[in-house]
């Protein structure tokens, strides 16, 4: 079986692939500065594309037989660019990483763990009850919304629950999930969802239904005290909408892990947005990474690898997005 790996995240792939298979698959790789003809040749040579985008920039690939993506996102892929006799899967495997993001995050925002660490280390005692200092708050008795209830929202709920919060959740199709959350909604529910939440979690794909889900009549919605936590895609929050509540303290803050401008090989020093999140003191904010853990690469490799393998046994493949048509 030969297999083109194609961008950085596909690379990541060589080591583990190769310990797997051995010699029972030819591994090659599209470089940055490959020549059109050089890559036009490894695209007529593959028959497995590993790559996280996809269009119809692409050579022709007349052997392929599967486009695995490497990631759950499918926003990078023109699927109907695609030949129709590939299959297309992806892998998922992040909800793990990212449900431990957003509990640190949450625990962070009532905890307040890192100032109050770097202010007693310079010496204020603030806080403490011999002092007068006032309570924290808990995460126990709070609601946590996910907008969105597939792996990422259930890892989130299973640990939620577990510090006695309250699990709320809305869902592209309403139907018996597990956990079983206090509330589980459709989309048409989220006037009424969103003013109970303490903590919205935008755990959602991606698509003309979501961009901009909320935006600000949804802002505005929640309560004072709300914060969003976005480990989904930046643009199912609306950019605008949101600087602007975080500046007014419309909400009481953000944890924001997506974003609305990403960096390039040319441009590794870019701004995530358009806005100055970095200078608000409500935000807490990193660079697209809440899922990006040594456990999530050792699975997400391990399902390509099966993958991989269904396809040279003629088994069943798994995560399939589109089925190959005649």
């Amino acid at each position: 079986m030969k297999v083109l790996l194609n961008g950085g995240v596909a690379r990541r792939g060589l080591a583990p692939l190769s310990r797997r298979f051995g010699d029972r698959i030819e591994l090659r790789e599209v470089l940055a500065d490959d020549a059109a003809d050089v890559l036009a040749e490894k695209m007529a040579w593959a028959e497995v594309l590993i790559s996280m985008n996809y269009d119809t920039e692409m050579p022709p690939a007349p052997n392929l037989k599967l486009l695995h993506v490497p990631a759950s996102g499918l926003d990078t892929v023109a699927l109907d660019a695609v030949p129709a006799g590939v299959a297309i899967c992806n892998v998922y495997e992040h909800e793990t990483g990212i449900a431990e993001y957003v509990l640190a995050g949450m625990l962070e925002w009532v905890v307040e763990l890192a100032p109050r660490h770097r202010a007693f280390k310079a010496g204020d005692w603030a806080g403490t009850p011999r002092l007068g200092g006032a309570p924290r708050g808990e995460l126990a008795g709070q609601t946590v919304g996910c907008l969105g209830y597939g792996n990422i929202g259930q890892a989130v709920a299973r640990r939620a629950l577990a510090f006695d919060m309250r699990v709320e959740a809305l869902t592209r199709r309403p139907r018996p999930l597990a956990p079983e959350p206090a509330f589980l909604g459709g989309y048409g529910d989220l006037a009424d969802f969103l003013p109970r939440l303490d903590f919205l979690v935008v755990c959602c794909p991606l698509s003309e239904t979501t961009r901009g889900m909320i935006g600000t009549a949804e802002l505005a919605a929640m309560k004072p005290g709300a914060v969003v936590i976005n480990v989904a895609r930046g643009h199912i929050v609306d950019e605008d909408a949101l600087y602007d509540a975080l500046r007014e303290h419309r909400i009481a803050g953000a944890i924001l892990d997506t974003w609305y401008q990403y960096p390039s090989a040319e441009d590794q020093a870019v701004r995530p947005s358009r806005h100055p999140f970095h200078d608000l003191d409500n935000v807490l904010m990193t660079p697209h990474v809440s899922g990006w853990t040594e456990g999530q690469q050792l699975r997400r490799w391990a399902r390509t690898g099966d993958n991989i393998e269904a396809l040279m046994g003629g088994g069943d493949l798994i995560n399939v997005i589109r089925q190959p048509s005649d």
